[in-house]
């Protein structure tokens, strides 16, 4: 498994932001009780489940950016979306409920995988923002103005050095997040996305949810993420942050190998790490390495290579890494 290029996909697409500030604008509102910052991120989860909404993001990580184009709503119950890369060659991730499809026209690969219904393929969303307090400090930061919208500035700051800080501008009528930053230990931007522009108002087409044709034609090779139980898991994590539980089990197989890599996920209700378990012989383990700010560390374990990957601070995914042992 070419676990570089893994790392392209691993959620989170964060970018260059655009802000001008204006305090005084939230205080005209003076009919309008002051929410908390978790009723803020409760109510931002629930408008980027349930809304329909398309609109151009811009990604920006290692002084790089990306564009893509983004759709969502809801179709019988059951949550649409598809991420179109806007620079070559073709990326596209397609999510379906609980399906995520991930296109990739220069590895001429698609992998089909499952995910927790209500995670969106843009940003990783908190799943109970008020469990959040335990690891984070929830404040509001004053409001500012993103793609034509007024916003609510919400900062998450982690309580220990395990964790990054994080800043979501919060749209004050849809509630929907239009810009993200990802701040390391230093205070200083390693990700950020932004919404350049976004429409709550036309509606989106079946085919803006579907891949393009281009991208299906690419493909030469599927591979299937298969969830397994937790319980059939023969590895063992020693020292892991407090709060990081393991939310998923899988395995993918991807032809034409036919060793399948482990991936075991970890998340404290926000911030998530990745464990990938490769077997067979000649697997190196290349070291710690960063890409914006997904860090990341492997070793060589009894014939398996174990990498762990996450946006968390690199003494975190050290730590996990050289705590998994095999029961």
């Amino acid at each position: 498994m070419a676990i570089q290029g893994k790392l392209r996909w691993e959620p989170v697409f964060l970018a260059l932001g655009l802000g001008l500030s204006v305090g005084s604008v939230f205080a005209n509102e003076a009919n309008r009780p002051e929410m908390t910052g978790i009723e803020w991120l409760k109510s931002m989860r629930q408008a980027a489940s349930s809304r329909t909404y398309q609109g151009v993001v811009s990604y920006v990580k290692d002084q790089q950016m990306d564009s893509f184009k983004l759709y969502h709503r809801v179709v019988d119950g059951q949550e649409r979306e598809r991420l179109i890369s806007m620079n070559s060659p073709i990326r596209e991730v397609v999510r379906t409920g609980g399906t995520v499809s991930r296109y990739s026209a220069d590895s001429q690969q698609v992998v089909v995988e499952t995910k927790p219904s209500g995670q969106s393929v843009l940003m990783n969303l908190p799943e109970d923002p008020a469990l959040l307090e335990r690891y984070y400090r929830i404040h509001l930061r004053g409001q500012e103005y993103v793609a034509g919208a007024l916003t609510q500035v919400v900062a998450l700051e982690p309580r220990d050095e395990y964790r990054y800080s994080r800043l979501i501008w919060i749209d004050a009528d849809t509630r929907l997040p239009l810009k993200l930053d990802v701040l390391n230990e230093d205070g200083q931007s390693v990700e950020q996305m932004v919404f350049m522009t976004i429409n709550t108002k036309d509606p989106i087409a079946p085919t803006d949810l579907e891949p393009t044709s281009g991208a299906r034609s690419a493909i030469t090779q599927i591979s299937h993420r298969e969830t397994q139980p937790v319980k059939g898991l023969k590895w063992s994590i020693k020292d892991v942050p407090s709060g990081f539980q393991i939310v998923s089990y899988s395995t993918l197989k991807r032809p034409p190998s036919s060793m399948p890599v482990e991936h075991i996920l970890l998340s404290d209700g926000f911030s998530a790490v990745s464990i990938y378990i490769e077997g067979g012989e000649g697997r190196k383990a290349t070291g710690t390495r960063k890409m914006g700010a997904i860090n990341v560390d492997s070793v060589e374990l009894d014939g398996h290579l174990v990498t762990v990957m996450g946006e968390v601070p690199l003494k975190t995914v050290s730590m996990i890494v050289h705590g998994v042992t095999e029961k």
